[in-house]
């Protein structure tokens, strides 16, 4: 299955890693600042992700995606190019979460998702960008 995902390009022209809005990586939750929005609870780098906490948000159909941005690139990764660490769970209709099979430090998760960088594809939009 293919799943989608809007982020940032780096300067090699493959995605932004990082923990921020729109990178190849998790936003862990920040507790001073209540209204940011955290894609898994964890807050240090060594608290533990586990199964069922979330992840890292895709679609598997693009049209899904609602983000109007000229700046984000769509990208694109067949799950079957996710290492055995990680798997894609249902998240809502069309929407999932690549997410840790089984419990995992914060940072180790981080590095799973950045050392699946090189199995993310540039897609078309369908309004040429």
């Amino acid at each position: 299955m293919k799943l989608y995902r809007l982020m940032k390009i780096d300067i090699d022209g493959l995605p932004l890693v990082g923990k921020g809005s729109m990178m190849l990586g998790v936003r862990p939750t920040d507790p001073t600042l209540t209204n940011k929005r955290s894609d898994v609870p964890a807050i240090l780098a060594t608290d533990l992700v586990r199964p069922g906490d979330g992840g890292l948000s895709c679609y598997d159909d693009p049209a899904a995606i609602k983000i109007q941005s000229n700046t984000l690139v769509l990208w694109s990764i067949e799950t079957d190019k996710l290492p055995a660490t990680l798997i894609a769970q249902v998240a809502g209709k069309a929407h999932y979460h690549i997410e840790p099979k089984s419990d995992v430090a914060l940072d180790e998760l981080q590095q799973r998702f950045a050392e699946t960088r090189d199995h993310w594809y540039r897609e078309e939009r369908g309004d040429g960008t």
